[in-house]
């Protein structure tokens, strides 16, 4: 489930970079990209299985699940809220007041996974799942300073970031998804 969460959100991410840096002509096309990837989010819930069941026994894998289920809940609705603001023309500053919330429940993840996992999970979980919600957490909060207060100096650095920040947390997730990084 998180793997292809991250996939997903990483390319949202990645379309949402385009339209920072102002290579798309029109923003109905990120629109329909971003809102699409984010309604795959919040399918992925249901059908992909939990790289995490299955660690320690003594692991509270229901804790787990929720923090996970959360992080994916709360970036399908950043996805979805940039694409209705693609493509309808909303006021993109609500976008920028959601993103504090964003990053307060990424670094909670970010915490818990960087804390809790470590005798749980082999370290490979413990690093990918630690550097994809710290990275969402940064880029929440870079979106925060530049929709929210209207400071247009970050719009390129937080384009920037975007971009390479979301092909990081989508690598993230295709090195879960192929295995490459496996519960052990």
């Amino acid at each position: 489930m998180e793997a292809v969460f991250f996939v997903l959100i990483g390319v949202a991410l990645f379309s949402h970079s385009w339209n920072l840096l102002g290579l798309y002509p029109d923003g109905r096309t990120m629109g329909l990209f971003t809102g699409a990837l984010g309604l795959g989010s919040l399918i992925a819930i249901t059908f992909a299985p939990m790289v995490l069941v299955g660690g320690d026994p003594d692991a509270n894998v229901l804790a787990e699940t929720n923090i996970i289920k959360l992080l994916i809940v709360a970036w399908a609705g950043y996805a979805i809220g940039v694409g209705a603001q693609g493509l309808w023309e909303f006021d993109d500053r609500a976008i920028g007041f959601y993103s504090a919330i964003l990053t307060a429940i990424s670094a909670v993840a970010f915490i818990y996974f960087a804390v809790n996992m470590a005798n749980a999970y082999g370290n490979d979980v413990l690093i990918a799942l630690s550097a994809a919600t710290l990275l969402l957490s940064v880029m929440a909060g870079i979106m925060f300073f530049y929709l929210a207060i209207p400071f247009n100096g970050l719009r390129l650095v937080a384009g920037w970031f975007l971009l390479v920040g979301s092909a990081v947390v989508a690598g993230i997730g295709l090195l879960i998804v192929t295995a490459l990084i496996e519960v052990k």
